[in-house]
């Protein structure tokens, strides 16, 4: 009966142990990630939007022209226009901010959020590609549900 006990008590700490390795190997990476330095957003994007809104599939271009950076956080404006016409929307205002940055295969990863009066970005820029990649949705928009694909100009 105790050599049960003890195997039983055994098997629970090693079990126990990997449990709490594999939770720190889960864990660490998230620790190390820090707000990134937003500079690598100046400039104008430029690429493609594709998605639907409640009315339909919606695709077009989408402009996005990043003028003023501070730490993590970016501002600037927001255009687009639709596939079937050449002139682009008014300029808008939206607000980026670099909430994460990690290094995925020894190139940074920069993971980007934000806002503009209507909905909300959520994404990521690749360095090694120099695209920035977004949902966005808007629920002001008919609940707008899009994937940008920009590159820096």
């Amino acid at each position: 009966m105790m050599k049960t006990i003890g195997r039983h008590v055994r098997r629970m700490t090693l079990l126990s142990a990997v449990i709490a390795l594999l939770s720190m190997a889960v864990v660490v990476p998230a620790a190390n990630a820090a707000p990134g330095d937003a500079a690598v957003l100046k400039g104008t994007w430029v690429g493609t939007y594709s998605g639907y809104s409640n009315s339909g599939r919606k695709s077009g271009l989408e402009k996005i022209v990043i003028s003023l950076v501070k730490g993590s956080t970016a501002r600037g404006t927001w255009q687009s226009r639709s596939s079937a016409t050449a002139k682009w929307s008014k300029p808008k205002p939206v607000n980026l901010s670099v909430y994460a940055q990690e290094d995925d295969d020894s190139l940074p990863t920069d993971y980007i959020s934000g806002a503009d009066a209507d909905g909300i970005y959520v994404g990521k820029l690749v360095t090694s590609k120099n695209r920035l990649v977004f949902s966005y949705s808007s629920p002001a928009k008919d609940l707008l549900v899009l994937t940008l694909d920009l590159k820096k100009k």
